[in-house]
């Protein structure tokens, strides 16, 4: 099978060099410069500072089955590089959107031998990864719970008279709820099911508010394109709860994150802090309370209907 990687930039001088394959992503704590990244749901965009005597840069990026350059050429001009699909048989497909992958950056050293210009390659960038939820994906139990909801930082409040619960109260019954929905998603929803956010996000609103714990469904964006998730709040602080992440990281849900950490810094981890280059997670347009949320009149919504009801009616 015959694997390549394609670009979705235009800066590129076409100069063949032969594909280059790694035994292992290199170890960031002895990289040579920064990489600054800006995400969206299916692409990530590198910049990075100029080499000392670089001729050119390669790409390299890992999927979890070693590197692989991603540039066809030579990126010459404006050290950026735009990643968005890989080619398999001939065959495009995104890769950004749920995969965990590893991106760095490889500066080209020339040597000119009997009018033959030799290229080596010199010590590696530091990783650019797809950690958005670090720290915050697989939240399961009322240990991490706790851990969460220690984390310091604030952000403007968007509902003005929410109706909450306690941390003691929310993380007692926290673990219950959360396992009995991601039993629900793993076995029956298709992660990247483009509609699946919507009627899971509705589903869960209901569900936890019926056993005791407010929830709000959220429209808005995830990385600029539209997302479904929910909100709760807690002690007066707002919480992202989002059942439906694996689409864009897999092995994620359920995220539990607190509005303030909805950054994804220049590295791709979560971050407090809206500095220097950083992409925005979750955005919030609208907020419906659980009695302000219906399931459409269409077959795909009645069953997720008749999983929350089976969940209600063992409630009672």
């Amino acid at each position: 099978m015959r694997l390549s990687f394609v670009l979705a930039c235009t800066c590129l001088v076409l100069l063949v060099i032969p594909l280059s394959l790694f035994s292992g992503a290199p170890n960031s704590d002895s990289c040579l410069f920064p990489v600054a990244a800006t995400f969206s749901e299916d692409m990530i965009t590198l910049s990075w500072p100029e080499v000392p005597s670089a001729a050119a840069y390669n790409v390299y990026a890992d999927l979890g089955q070693g590197p692989v350059r991603a540039n066809f050429a030579p990126v010459h001009a404006r050290n950026r590089f735009s990643f968005l699909w890989i080619e398999t048989d001939g065959k495009k497909e995104r890769v950004v959107k749920g995969k965990r992958l590893s991106l760095y950056v490889v500066p080209l050293f020339s040597k000119t031998t009997n009018r033959d210009t030799v290229y080596s390659e010199g010590k590696h960038s530091c990783n650019v990864t797809n950690s958005y939820f670090s720290g915050f994906s697989r939240i399961l139990d009322a240990v991490d719970c706790r851990r969460i909801l220690r984390l310091p930082g604030a952000a403007q409040r968007i509902l003005s008279r929410p109706a909450s619960a306690t941390s003691d109260l929310f993380c007692g019954r926290y673990g219950a709820l959360a396992h009995t929905i991601d039993a629900i998603y793993k076995s029956k929803i298709d992660p990247l099911d483009e509609g699946a956010c919507v009627p899971f996000s509705t589903m869960v609103a209901k569900y936890f508010t019926a056993r005791g714990i407010p929830c709000y469904r959220a429209q808005g964006l995830f990385m600029n394109t539209f997302h479904s998730f929910n909100i709760v709040v807690i002690d007066s602080a707002e919480y992202v709860l989002d059942f439906t992440a694996d689409q864009f990281v897999p092995r994620s849900a359920p995220v539990f994150i607190p509005r303030a950490w909805c950054f994804v810094d220049s590295s791709g981890s979560p971050s407090s802090a809206a500095s220097g280059t950083f992409t925005k997670m979750y955005r919030v347009e609208t907020v419906y309370a659980s009695d302000q949320v219906t399931f459409t009149d269409t077959p795909k919504a009645t069953e997720y209907q008749r999983l929350l009801d089976s969940l209600v009616a063992g409630i009672r």
